[in-house]
């Protein structure tokens, strides 16, 4: 069974690490820790064969909220979802249960404290499977 993995951190810490990041031209401490983390459980999960796929995301400055208005997609800056969490990352495992991907989520959670939303996802053929 597929999970989605979705990190969320703390907005005002993100935007703390960027102007850090922006001003000093160094990854911050906790960036570069987070990255050494998740490199290695890629590369533990890779080895599991659990792994499917996992990006990082850039700054929410960046994204666009795509809507149907009056008929056409509209693509705007915002609004967006109110939130006081800003969407870093995601990940997708293919485990064998639904605790063993709880089991990874957790891992996250310890080693960066940032929350992970899990989602099974939908087979082809539109049912959980779960």
């Amino acid at each position: 069974m597929k999970y989605m993995l979705l990190a969320y951190t703390n907005r005002d810490a993100w935007e703390a690490a960027t102007r850090e990041w922006t001003e000093t031209q160094r990854m911050p401490a906790e960036v570069q820790a987070a990255c050494e983390f998740y490199a290695e459980l890629g590369k533990e999960l890779v080895e599991s064969g659990e792994f499917v796929a996992a990006e990082g995301l850039a700054d929410p400055s960046h994204s666009k909220t795509v809507r149907r208005t009056g008929g056409v997609a509209v693509a705007t800056d915002g609004p967006f979802a109110e939130s006081k969490e800003v969407l870093v990352s995601y990940g997708i495992v293919d485990c064998a249960s639904y605790q063993r991907a709880v089991e990874i989520a957790a891992r996250i959670t310890d080693a960066t404290g940032d929350s992970v939303e899990l989602r099974p996802m939908m087979s082809p053929a539109g049912d959980l499977g779960v």
